[in-house]
């Protein structure tokens, strides 16, 4: 049974409207991160954050990748959802960073300024070359830390006892895995040997006799990304910003997680969707479904401990696929995504958990109900407390006409795209059909009537606008003269981003987040779905600094027109 409603704060209870940002910490740019968004440089949007008055950060999921194979680069497809991502940490903010500095030659110092140097100014991330320079950073700090003063160490075992034997397992695969796959292009444990399979096994057990050192490595990058982590929250807790932390709907079959808990999962099925309008093949995300029966045995436990780690530095947790509460699209070895089958999970027992974390953490939830939503799943979320996902593209009536601010329900997050979207500025100009049409998944025909298709929809939008006092007249006619040129000219879409926020800041939703994307007006999405090399996923980086993000013109007019709607409304 259901233990009640899940944690909702109390002035968002009372009527209140927050606003917030959300981005890819991975694209984030700075003066001195290593080629990659880290956690410092979260901590510095945070503070950017609370001085344009938002309420929460939102960041793409955190979680562990296969860190000895960088180009598997998806924060949604990770070994675990249990542990972080090394390459989120700042090497330089780690305390044994200024012993190991030391240490260093004149010439190691310009060789890793000019490296780090190049990897910082290129236009996509190098995840080999970053991954190869933090790997060999975090080496040395942990060969300094093993001289470390005993309250250093003692914070370290803390964390190792708090964590308990999931982080024994996980430190001991990674080890595994350095150890038995090298250099070699693929990682995991379907490519170990046989004999190391089972983590109960004898072969197993001998490597953690003679390998401890190589073990507790992982054990301590572990604690180093979670001592950061817990920093950038602490600090935009006290300045009146919560993060917004998101959790992967699965993890890869050959990861972590799947070889420390193999009856938990059925390999010889993966999750997806099946075929709809956004995509008439179906998907299939790769990821091995988790068993019912698992999720069900002693009360849903093990997904009550997911939920806890992921909600530990989290006001909120956007748990991705909520539909899977219910029920999962599995698709069997061989077959399409179009002979998929749905199969049921213990949703009441699941919710139940979420219910409880949820009130434990003190952390709000948001599921990201898009898709196939079945009958009455939505109405069960609301009951819950747990908060709809609504996309601006994707509230219309029947007609496509945009539904305007006041349809928008109240225990809901409103935003106007997603990772897997165009930005404002890319949609306006389709973008993401051409995109789409160069990665051979739209025939030229098609990718034509979807462009005038999309003209339409625009013209739609900008309708809605100025309809609700969003845009002027005069702006529209504007913004839609410059999607008739095509031109990527971010001072001429700027005020459809400002008015599309300012839209979406009318509606009752308790949150509204920006995306970071739009509010610099970029015109490139970070994900292209049905894409692995043909678009650079996950590797795009962001055009601006983050130390010049808060003098960003675009940015700060759509927090000011947030401010000043979500304000009213909480004083009101």
């Amino acid at each position: 049974m259901s233990a009640g409603r899940a944690f909702l704060p109390e002035a968002l209870a009372n009527g209140a409207r927050a606003w917030g940002f959300s981005l890819n910490l991975y694209s984030l740019r700075s003066e001195r991160n290593w080629g990659i968004g880290d956690l410092s440089d979260l901590r510095g949007f945070v503070r950017i954050a609370a001085s344009l008055g938002a309420s929460y950060v939102g960041i793409n999921p955190l979680h562990a990748l296969a860190l000895l194979e960088p180009r598997a680069a998806s924060p949604y497809s990770p070994t675990s959802r249990f542990f972080l991502n090394p390459l989120y940490i700042d090497i330089e903010a780690v305390p044994e960073f200024a012993r190991v500095a030391g240490r260093r030659s004149s010439r190691e110092r310009t060789e890793r300024r000019d490296a780090l140097a190049a990897l910082r100014v290129a236009p996509f991330i190098d995840y080999p070359r970053v991954s190869l320079q933090k790997q060999t950073a975090l080496r040395e700090l942990y060969r300094a830390f093993r001289k470390c003063d005993a309250p250093r160490r003692a914070d370290f075992e803390a964390f190792v006892e708090r964590e308990g034997p999931r982080l024994e397992r996980f430190a001991q695969f990674e080890a595994l895995d350095e150890f038995l796959t090298g250099t070699a292009t693929r990682h995991g444990w379907f490519a170990w040997p046989d004999e190391y399979h089972d983590p109960n096994g004898f072969a197993v057990a001998r490597f953690v006799q003679t390998e401890g050192e190589r073990i507790d490595f992982y054990r301590y990058v572990q604690f180093v990304a979670d001592e950061q982590l817990s920093g950038a929250a602490s600090e935009g807790e006290t300045l009146g910003v919560r993060l917004y932390c998101d959790l992967a709907v699965g993890v890869d079959a050959g990861g972590a997680d799947v070889w420390s808990e193999r009856g938990a999962y059925v390999l010889d099925e993966t999750i997806g969707a099946p075929p709809d309008a956004l995509g008439p093949e179906g998907q299939n995300w790769g990821l091995p479904p988790p068993d019912p029966q698992a999720f069900a045995e002693h009360e849903g436990e093990r997904f009550a401990e997911l939920l806890r780690a992921n909600m530990r530095h989290a006001g909120a947790l956007r748990l991705d696929h909520v539909m899977s509460l219910r029920r999962l699209f599995r698709i069997a070895a061989g077959q399409s995504a179009s002979e998929g089958h749905y199969v049921e999970y213990p949703q009441e027992t699941l919710l139940a958990a979420v219910e409880r974390e949820s009130e434990r953490a003190r952390c709000l939830v948001v599921g990201e109900d898009l898709g196939n939503v079945p009958d009455g799943f939505r109405e069960r979320m609301e009951a819950a407390q747990v908060l709809s996902y609504r996309l601006l593209p994707f509230e219309r009536e029947f007609d496509g006409r945009f539904k305007p601010p006041a349809s928008y329900p109240r225990l809901a997050v409103a935003s106007a795209g997603t990772h897997d979207l165009p930005t404002l500025a890319g949609w306006s100009l389709g973008r993401d059909i051409e995109a789409r049409r160069a990665a051979d998944l739209l025939p030229e025909a098609t990718a034509l009537d979807a462009q005038a298709g999309r003209r339409r929809d625009v013209a739609l939008l900008l309708e809605a606008l100025a309809e609700h006092g969003a845009l002027s007249p005069d702006e529209a006619r504007a913004v839609f003269a410059a999607v008739q040129r095509g031109e990527p000219d971010a001072r001429a879409f700027a005020p459809l981003t400002i008015a599309t926020y300012r839209y979406l800041a009318q509606t009752p939703a308790c949150l509204v987040f920006v995306q970071l994307d739009d509010a610099v007006v970029s015109f490139d999405q970070v994900n292209l779905p049905g894409t692995v090399l043909e678009y650079p996923n996950w590797r795009r980086k962001m055009a601006f600094e983050v130390e010049a993000l808060a003098a960003h013109p675009t940015l700060g007019a759509i927090a000011a027109e947030l401010r000043a709607e979500r304000t009213q409304a909480h004083t009101n």
